[in-house]
């Protein structure tokens, strides 16, 4: 009996752990749900969901973004560009991620290069663009 009781333990604790660990529902009310992915390995396929703001945490419609990846097997892949829909969201394609940079522009406001961590594209990336 007690070995089936530490059993449910068990059981109940592993569901309560992945409930929690949904990748997929949003942060924020009204916001949409992350499809972003970090590679799981070196050099390994990975998918950026890039959410692009104003100073005031307003969507920027519009927003051009591209993604460059410098591999460590000498190879180096990039996305075109991409604009955001009216919710400031881009999803890029899938990709192999090396070192990764981000370009953003938007008109009206200041260009931006951010280098990032492959680990980061597991949640939205998050830019905010000053008024140029």
């Amino acid at each position: 009996m007690r070995k089936l009781f530490i059993l449910s333990l068990l059981i109940f604790a592993a569901a309560i752990s992945v409930l929690g660990q949904n990748p997929t529902q949003p942060q924020n009310p009204g916001e949409p749900p992350n499809k972003g992915m970090a590679p799981k390995a070196p050099n390994g396929v990975g998918i950026a969901d890039v959410r692009i703001f104003d100073e005031s945490g307003n969507p920027i419609k519009n927003a051009a973004v591209k993604l460059e990846s410098k591999r460590t097997d000498g190879y180096f892949c990039y996305t075109d560009w991409f604009p955001t829909d009216e919710q400031g969201v881009v999803v890029l394609p899938a990709m192999h991620m090396g070192q990764l940079k981000l370009k953003v522009k938007a008109k009206g406001y200041r260009s931006q290069k951010l280098h990032l961590m492959t680990k980061l594209l597991a949640e939205p990336v998050r830019v905010s663009l000053k008024k140029s």
